[in-house]
């Protein structure tokens, strides 16, 4: 469904409709093996605390910010979407095209880019990890890489910056733990894309078989930045590699020697090889989308928060806040974690319909925190009474507990908060205390609780926000 962005009357609606997915790189291939859960105990450790984050962010930008688009798909030589098209005023051929893109990181100065800025924001937002697009499929290096001159800090790039040493310590100084998003593919390198030859689609472009030493150099230099950005960049806590067609049998990258270095480098890090599924996958990536139930397994919804993954205009629109609080709670409360995507424009800037939307989650986030972070899902679901959509969750402190710490989230939706009912099913008014959360997450009024028809039934006074209730249920 196209959702719509709440704009002043007379001023154009904003389409949020996500991309195609299949489009847009996902691959799945054959039929599903299932989860492979980790062994390693370090690795079950840090998995676990990932989940306890609960909310975090995935920031992307790059050369293709500075033409106005959201990712380096205009280079894709199929249309497969509007979000695969050159753009408009651009006149030539392909070819004419893949060189005029790479000359625009000349040009690409991100001077109004203030890590610190974005930081405060999604620390304020109450989220607590970062991922951070370092190379998209263009290879375009974000960072100071001694493999390539295409890198932001190339003499002749119009950024001159190590843009990932910035930002990771930016993030790192408010508070957030840091990810590397990391493509497999680069369109940019002759071991990958052969320009002497026809390129069709987002493959490779020749018969590895034939020229292996040609693949090889290719994996050598992905396998060289990878160790780059895991060895001289601090603590990284997940490895999360993008373009998933890039895997065996068709495009062998070698992910084992890739995630046993990754854990030399980083004894505590996540790799998530996306949509390879396996034991390189420590958490599934559902994208732009959020599953209909429960899954058995540890899984992150990466959704963005304006029409695509980076701001392709000033002052980019963001979601309205009832969509948002929808979303992190149907995601929380299946069990996963949501990644919000945003990302600065050509110059770099952070728009203020992004900094309203994070601080009116900042506000939702404060008074709900404890029924987010650390939860984990609860058997069972609640029906909606009264036109309120409820959720539960299983707090982080009473996490093994059959009763106590469960917390049921009510979503408003667009009217706004209202009185309610809860009706729990098994209880008793007896074995019930419920309270209304506050402001500040913590209990500010107990509530009445009634037996009707074999459940207890709590009377639910309007919250303190318009788009989610909060209510406490423990054993008395």
């Amino acid at each position: 469904m196209t959702e719509q962005y709440a704009v002043p009357a007379g001023a154009a609606a904003v389409d949020f409709t996500p991309d195609d997915l299949a489009a847009a790189g996902a691959v799945r291939k054959g039929v599903d093996p299932g989860y492979t859960w980790p062994e390693d105990p370090r690795t079950l450790a840090a998995l676990e605390h990932w989940r306890d984050l609960k909310v975090g962010v995935i920031m992307h930008w790059g050369v293709y910010s500075a033409i106005g688009q959201a990712g380096s798909w205009s280079l894709h030589r199929d249309h497969l979407g509007s979000f695969t098209d050159i753009p408009a005023d651009f006149e030539g051929t392909p070819a004419e095209y893949h060189t005029w893109y790479y000359d625009q990181v000349r040009t690409f100065t991100g001077h109004d880019y203030v890590a610190a800025d974005w930081a405060r924001a999604c620390a304020d937002a109450g989220l607590k990890y970062l991922v951070f697009t370092t190379k998209h499929h263009d290879g375009f290096a974000l960072w100071d890489s001694d493999q390539t001159n295409l890198k932001s800090t190339a003499e002749d790039a119009g950024l001159g910056r190590d843009i990932v040493a910035e930002t990771f310590d930016a993030f790192r100084a408010v508070g957030l733990e840091t990810g590397v998003y990391f493509s497999k593919a680069d369109w940019s390198h002759p071991g990958y894309w052969d320009r002497a030859r026809p390129l069709t689609g987002r493959h490779h472009n020749f018969d590895i078989a034939e020229k292996p030493a040609k693949w090889q150099s290719f994996v050598d230099l992905t396998h060289r930045q990878i160790g780059e950005l895991l060895s001289g960049y601090g603590k990284v806590n997940v490895l999360w590699l993008d373009a998933g067609w890039v895997c065996e049998p068709d495009e062998p990258i070698g992910i084992e020697r890739i995630a046993d270095r990754a854990r030399e480098l980083q004894p505590d890090i996540l790799v998530v090889d996306r949509e390879v599924h396996g034991p390189h996958e420590n958490y599934r990536t559902p994208e732009q989308e959020v599953p209909d139930d429960k899954l058995p397994y540890p899984w992150e919804s990466c959704i963005t928060m304006t029409p695509s993954w980076c701001s392709t205009r000033v002052d980019e629109p963001a979601k309205p806040m009832a969509e948002i609080a929808a979303t992190l709670v149907r995601i929380v409360a299946r069990g996963g974690n949501y990644l919000i995507g945003v990302g600065p424009d050509a110059t770099g800037a952070l728009s203020r319909h992004i900094v309203a939307r994070m601080a009116e989650l900042g506000e939702l986030l404060r008074a709900i925190g404890p029924a987010v972070y650390g939860s984990r899902t609860v058997p069972g679901t609640l029906a909606a009474e009264g036109g309120i959509e409820w959720h539960l969750t299983q707090a982080g402190e009473a996490r093994g507990g059959s009763l106590p710490g469960i917390h049921a989230l009510g979503l408003y939706g667009e009217d706004g908060a209202r009185e309610t009912a809860l009706r729990v099913i098994g209880w008793t008014a007896a074995d019930c205390v419920a309270v209304l959360l506050g402001a500040d997450g913590e209990p500010a009024e107990r509530l009445a609780a009634t037996v009707t028809d074999g459940a207890v039934t709590v009377e639910v006074p309007a919250g303190p926000n318009s788009h989610v209730v909060a209510v406490r249920l423990t054993e008395s």
